[in-house]
């Protein structure tokens, strides 16, 4: 007979799981020698933290499309798992969370409440199961998996030891034993006069922006071509950052609360606004005051893109990419196209804006604007770029230029700090093929980035051979996203360091570690410094000492708290910000 163990791992090979994160112990061990048993099963990657394995599920789940699984044991190593979980639970990707169970008794006279297990996960978890008999372990854990995957999210299936070590009662035989319980359901079809509608509403505006988010993967030819017919502007959600390229004349960035100003103008000055497949798209950014909008959303889940019933125009649900096939012949050609004219000169102007920042320093400080831009000019075709939370996500968002085929992912919802690691270390192991490369910042290493670099250590031998995995730290000793909004909020960016890191020598650590590394400290060797790591294979950790006084875009406006103390960013940055902000505003208002 089949042991427990083996029939889970052949199970979760059947539902397209080929790789499981997670951390030994003894409620799990009997699970993970399945897992490391033979080619029905999934491959079991041992990692150093519990939320660790859970970002890495979710990062495998984001870059394939398949289900991410991790593990853990019962108790602490549970509880750590939880705050990953939640990184999957509001990125709507499906992962599987499978946790071991001891089985105890609280002690006579015990007054504190027993905290189940299943109780810890309900929150985070579409759907949880825990299992205590072996004859039932096969349908739970097919619901938990098709419930991951149904509702992209979050599932936890708990195993108690005993379960664990014993055999399956009775499996099942011939074509049931085989048959792959993955169906492929046909696309959801949109209903017709909600398409309709949607068509109507956009037809009549003037002035259309198109946002598109990770849900419109797989239709970027569909909404090039609505956009085209629309005359319109496009921004991207930082989710969304691979779904067009940023080479599109009328691209105008990310749009987000630290995104791209010309796409902050975009969605202000727009009388009609397409959500595509964008369901973490910042609803702040649609100012409530001027002219009223029409808003029109398409997604697969009726409720994914968060905006007001009061302000939707209408709501498509189907298929991204069959309802922009639909929505296209319905849709007439916009002979005006003042508004798309007035978009692309923004985004020109907004380009050469960035071009001359990045090429801009003071002193011998390394702008870490100028870190991102000389990667961005030498990205490898296919390249996948990772950036974690903080001032990393600033320059990540403003200064790298994605291409067709080049993919880019983050920690969006939740903003985990130290999340970049183990996102890489997930895709290094998804696309052994493909470059990748973690922008991350010096505090969301030191939260727990430093750790998932052993993780990198112990599979050195077999990745040392492959496309470089880049992990470039941008060291400024300082948690530099809040220190600027620290002197916002204080009007004063002379304030004292307000979010001082400890120093650390990060190229050390890794080469303590065995991991190449290297430290740059001149602003002239940052081109050659990438040059070598993307001409070279395997790990290696670029650390780079750069200007944590360099303001990131969102604190650098002419009407914001720091305007008019005639300081180096307003130096930089001022007179280009008087004269693109009044045009800009003159130009996507006026269409």
């Amino acid at each position: 007979m089949t042991s427990v163990p083996e029939f889970v791992a052949a199970r979760l090979r059947a539902w397209g799981v080929d790789r499981a994160f997670g951390t030994l112990g003894p409620d799990v061990d009997p699970l993970i020698a399945a897992l490391n048993g033979g080619r029905r099963a999934p491959e079991f990657v041992p990692v150093r933290h519990e939320e660790s394995a859970a970002l890495m599920a979710c990062a495998h789940a984001k870059l394939t499309g398949r289900a991410g699984c991790c593990l853990a044991p019962s108790g602490p190593g549970a509880l750590r798992l939880i705050s990953g979980l939640y990184d999957a639970a509001l990125d709507r990707q499906p992962v599987v969370a499978i946790i071991g169970e001891e089985p105890t008794s609280p002690r006579a006279g015990d007054r504190r409440r027993a905290v189940s297990t299943a109780d810890l996960f309900a929150h985070v978890s579409e759907y949880s199961e825990r299992v205590t008999d072996p004859a039932l372990l096969s349908d739970a854990l097919d619901r938990v998996l098709r419930a991951s995957l149904a509702a992209r999210g979050a599932a936890t299936l708990i195993v108690s030891r005993p379960v664990l070590d014993a055999k399956v009662p009775s499996e099942p035989r011939g074509e049931e034993a085989t048959a792959s319980p993955l169906h492929v359901h046909p696309p959801l079809r949109p209903l017709d006069e909600h398409v309709q509608h949607a068509a109507d509403v956009l037809n009549d505006g003037r002035r259309a922006a198109v946002v598109v988010g990770p849900d419109a993967a797989g239709a970027a030819g569909r909404i090039t071509e609505v956009a085209e017919r629309l005359g319109a502007g496009v921004a991207k959600t930082p989710a969304g950052r691979d779904v067009l390229p940023d080479d599109l004349p009328f691209m105008t960035g990310v749009a987000a609360h630290f995104g791209s100003a010309t796409a902050a103008s975009l969605i202000r000055e727009c009388d009609t606004l397409l959500l595509i497949g964008a369901h973490d798209f910042d609803v702040g950014l649609v100012s409530v005051s001027g002219e009223v909008r029409q808003v029109v959303t398409v997604d697969l889940d009726a409720g994914a893109c968060p905006v007001d019933e009061k302000t939707a125009a209408v709501r498509v649900t189907g298929d991204v990419a069959l309802t922009m096939e639909t929505l296209l012949p319905r849709l007439r050609h916009r002979a005006d196209r003042r508004w798309r004219h007035a978009v692309e000169q923004a985004v020109e102007e907004w380009r050469a804006d960035g071009q001359v920042k990045a090429r801009r320093f003071f002193g011998m400080a390394i702008s870490p604007r100028s870190v991102v831009a000389e990667l961005s000019a030498r990205l490898p075709d296919h390249a996948i770029v990772v950036t974690d939370t903080g001032s990393a996500l600033d320059w990540w968002s403003r200064h790298l230029h994605l291409r067709d085929g080049m993919r880019a992912i983050l920690s969006r919802r939740l903003g985990t700090p130290g999340a970049a690691v183990p996102y890489a270390v997930a895709a290094r192991l998804a696309f052994p093929e493909r470059p990748v490369i973690a922008l991350v910042g010096d505090g969301a290493l030191q939260a727990g980035g430093m750790n998932e670099l052993i993780t990198v250590r112990r599979h050195l031998e077999r990745i040392a051979a492959l496309p470089p995995l880049i992990f470039c730290v941008l060291n400024n000793e300082d948690l530099s996203r809040l220190t600027w909004l620290r002197r916002q909020e204080a009007g004063d960016p002379r304030i004292p360091t307000t979010g001082e890191v400890p120093a650390v020598s990060y190229a050390q650590y890794a080469e303590v570690l065995g991991l190449p590394a290297v430290r740059s400290v001149r602003p002239g060797d940052v081109a050659l410094a990438w040059t070598q790591a993307l001409a070279a294979e395997g790990p290696v950790l670029l650390e780079f000492m750069v200007d944590g006084d360099t303001p990131p875009d969102w604190a650098d406006t002419e009407d914001g708290p720091l305007a008019g103390q005639g300081l180096r960013h307003a130096i930089d940055t001022s007179s280009w910000r008087r004269r693109v902000t009044t045009s800009v505003s003159r130009r996507l208002g006026s269409g």
